[in-house]
């Protein structure tokens, strides 16, 4: 019974958030975007036509997202600057952020109409040295923050 005990608790660890910092969080973090397989995940239940159309699309979609360069710089104050650079058209923009009670950093960008940085979804852990949104009660690990040196 001891047992079953220790391995609960090591699987509620495993799903609990760490606690952060915001030194944990400052500086600049690269936005990468893992195109296809959000495709992939999100047109499982097309028919065989509508996924080719989707293929096409992704893989026109990932040549572009792969070409733009995009960082938020998170500074004090809970500032953040997103920036978009692609060939000779460049776009920054200023979002707010902030850590919440459980430990996830929220971004708020409702001020800004010109971005949409979460889809509605703002909150995102921070794993393994990555940030990810989280969806609902899951991490999504096609959406990643990877600290640029």
């Amino acid at each position: 019974m001891k047992f079953f005990y220790l391995i609960i608790f090591l699987i509620s660890i495993s799903f609990f958030q760490n606690e952060i910092e915001e030194s944990d969080v400052l500086g600049k973090w690269e936005i990468k975007i893992k195109v296809k397989q959000i495709v992939k995940e999100q047109t499982k239940e097309l028919d065989f036509m509508e996924k080719m159309a989707a293929k096409l699309a992704s893989d026109f979609a990932e040549d572009l997202v792969n070409n733009i360069d995009m960082f938020i710089l998170f500074k004090q104050e809970n500032k953040a600057i997103l920036t978009l650079d692609y060939k000779s058209f460049s776009e920054q923009q200023e979002v707010g952020w902030s850590i919440n009670e459980n430990y996830e950093i929220v971004i708020d960008d409702s001020f800004n109409k010109k971005i949409n940085i979460g889809s509605g979804n703002n909150k995102w852990i921070l794993k393994d040295d990555a940030i990810f949104i989280k969806n609902k009660d899951e991490i999504n690990k096609n959406i990643i923050l990877q600290k640029a040196f």
